[in-house]
């Protein structure tokens, strides 16, 4: 029995695993940037359901080490990786686990380097008519918890949970606070990329201004999304978003609905 995929982004090109050298992962090794988005204050009160929504990094072929969440695996994955990382990084899930993939940073790349992460996020935000309604879709409709990852689970994941969280009424302040806590995952991100074979130790290193998780860089996110008439969640609905999977996605963040 295979695990479910959902091919629910736009129309994408081949690659496959065949071919593609991947480093065995060390035993016992896992996710490290890897997070329950449980226990977030709501505006006007409340606290955002454990169990819900996961956010991380991505798996590697040969991890075993079992998070210590509320339930794993996860009952549906949003891949935001585009088709090249996750052809050349393939994760087998486990059968029962739909697999979601919306490539975000594929429908916003820029002909030019943006100047700074915050750049890059509102790229990501200004293409939300490519994402935003197949993600909420994925975590609406799914029958137990969602885990949402790109490759750090800092940058396409951290703009993809905060427009869920703000389009279900959490707290900015809330938001901010879940997207910083990135940056103590960073370390231990460089080391388990080298273990997985995703970076050489001779590797150029990466753009220090890309390399942290600063309230200054999702700022603009916030600002945009709330700028909006209507809020939030008016951009998810102008954005391509079911009028009945935000209002599912909401009771579900809340603790109602199936976990």
């Amino acid at each position: 029995m295979s695990t479910h995929v959902a091919e629910i982004g736009a129309p994408e090109g081949g690659g496959s695993q065949s071919g593609s050298a991947v480093a065995a992962v060390p035993p016992a090794s896992g996710l490290v940037n890897l997070r329950d988005i449980g226990g977030l204050t709501f505006v006007g009160g409340g606290a955002t359901a454990t169990g819900v929504l996961y956010r991380g990094d991505a798996p590697y072929p040969g991890d075993s080490a079992v998070p210590d969440l509320e339930s794993w695996p996860p009952a549906s994955v949003v891949d935001l990786r585009g088709v090249r990382e996750r052809a050349r990084f393939a994760y087998q899930w486990a059968p029962d686990s739909v697999v979601h993939h919306v490539p975000m940073l594929d429908a916003a790349a820029p002909e030019a380097a943006p100047t700074d992460l915050a750049a890059v996020f509102v790229r990501m935000l200004n293409c939300g008519e490519i994402w935003a309604g197949h993600l909420l879709r994925a975590v609406s409709r799914s029958r137990g918890a969602t885990l949402v990852h790109c490759t750090a689970g800092k940058d396409r994941t951290g703009v993809a949970v905060a427009v869920l969280l703000l389009a279900a009424g959490v707290e900015p302040t809330a938001v901010v606070a879940d997207f910083v806590r990135s940056e103590d995952a960073l370390d231990s991100l460089h080391r388990r990329w080298i273990d997985a074979g995703v970076r050489k130790r001779d590797s150029p290193p990466l753009p220090e201004k890309y390399m942290h998780a600063p309230a200054e860089a999702i700022g603009p996110v916030i600002e945009q999304l709330s700028a909006t008439p209507g809020g939030p969640a008016q951009w998810m609905l102008d954005n391509g978003a079911d009028p009945a999977d935000l209002d599912n996605w909401r009771a579900r963040l809340r603790g109602g609905g199936e976990k």
